[in-house]
């Protein structure tokens, strides 16, 4: 399942926004892959897109700070 909710960090939806992809930090992806029991899968070089489950909304996880600010 890659349901991607709202945990206090940027990366989490909480509702459908307008624009259907949004960015989100690695912070988020790696607490994230921590609540599933995942191991770290994490390259601080690159970025990762996933589609949230219920909402169909991507979000790319990047490095760049100034695409999530």
């Amino acid at each position: 399942m890659n349901e991607l909710p709202v945990l206090g960090w940027k990366g989490g939806i909480e509702k459908i926004l307008g624009n259907k992809v949004k960015f989100g930090s690695l912070y988020y992806l790696a607490k994230w892959q921590g609540l599933w029991g995942d191991d770290l899968r994490i390259n601080p070089q690159e970025e990762i897109e996933i589609t949230c489950s219920r909402t169909g909304m991507t979000v790319i996880f990047t490095p760049d700070r100034s695409k999530y600010s």
